[in-house]
């Protein structure tokens, strides 16, 4: 039987902003619970958007929703050393920081759809159409494993929201944007997963059940515009030695595979399970190696 701990997968402390309930204290040391959740109370200065749209002109476009301290910041610089123009979203942004790494901060409430859409329509005013896409973000409010309801209906769908139901919309925006580039351009939308869709933990429901729907709504997005050059993948990374979860999750290799992800030229599998070291897991994430 697979331990809750090791099993809280892939990605846990991978972006800013910490959401805890009283029920949930105790665990403090053992896991970061993450929201993608403040607004960014300073906006871009007119001139910082004159320069970032300047130099932009002639690069492609990464966003990356759920921008944080680990994975967001790793995958960020990658893109950037790729010769990528760089958005970042968060609800929590260090706005000077992420001004002078180079990055449009934009402000946003994965929770809701029309902050969706308004971020993506600011990043298309001022850097263009996104060629890259990547959501990384999440929601977790614990409860105990024995009263999976326990939370009210509002936690609930929050966390389902923010941790993967939403991403039906960011998919859509992605699209969209897909859609206005010139044939041949690369375009690649990834989402950051973990074991969820396939293991069942009942003191995390309201993200278990986003995952799921992620995973999903990938899959099918993968298979319908794949073939079209629009790709669309639900990465996670595992342990190479037992195929659980990697805690803390290893963000240079999620930058690194994500890139490469972007420099494929076919869609492949929509399923990408990596190790520490961005290496594809052989076996069965979720069984030791061993026994897969």
């Amino acid at each position: 039987m697979l331990s809750q701990h090791s099993l809280f997968l892939c990605r846990f402390g991978a972006s800013s902003g910490l959401r805890q309930t009283a029920s949930d204290a105790h665990k403090s040391k053992e896991i970061h619970l993450i929201s993608l959740s403040t607004q960014v109370s300073q906006p871009t200065s007119s001139s910082t958007r004159y320069e970032l749209t300047m130099s932009a002109a002639s690069k492609p476009v990464a966003f990356i929703l759920g921008y944080g301290p680990n994975l967001g910041q790793a995958i960020a610089r990658k893109f950037k050393e790729g010769g990528f123009s760089v958005a970042v979203a968060a609800r929590k942004l260090d706005v000077n920081a992420v001004r002078e790494e180079g990055y449009l901060g934009v402000p946003v409430d994965l929770a809701r759809v029309d902050s969706i859409r308004n971020a993506f329509d600011r990043v298309g005013k001022e850097l263009g159409p996104a060629t890259a896409v990547i959501y990384n973000a999440f929601s977790y409010t614990n409860v105990d494993a024995s009263d999976p309801l326990a939370n009210s209906y509002e936690t609930f769908y929050n966390d389902a929201l923010v941790s993967g139901v939403n991403v039906y919309e960011v998919a859509r925006q992605a699209k969209a944007g897909f859609d206005k580039l010139p044939a041949g351009t690369s375009r690649v939308f990834i989402a950051t997963g973990n074991l969820l869709p396939w293991v069942t933990l009942p003191y995390m429901l309201g993200m278990s059940v986003g995952k799921r729907a992620s995973a999903n709504i990938i899959e099918a997005a993968a298979g319908a515009y794949g073939p079209q050059g629009q790709r669309f993948y639900y990465a996670h990374g595992v342990t190479a030695a037992t195929g659980l979860g990697q805690f803390p999750p290893k963000a240079q290799a999620h930058a690194d595979v994500y890139y490469r992800l972007y420099n494929q030229t076919e869609q492949g599998a929509w399923r990408v399970c990596f190790t520490e070291t961005g290496e594809l897991y052989d076996g069965v994430p979720g069984k030791p190696a061993s026994s897969a």
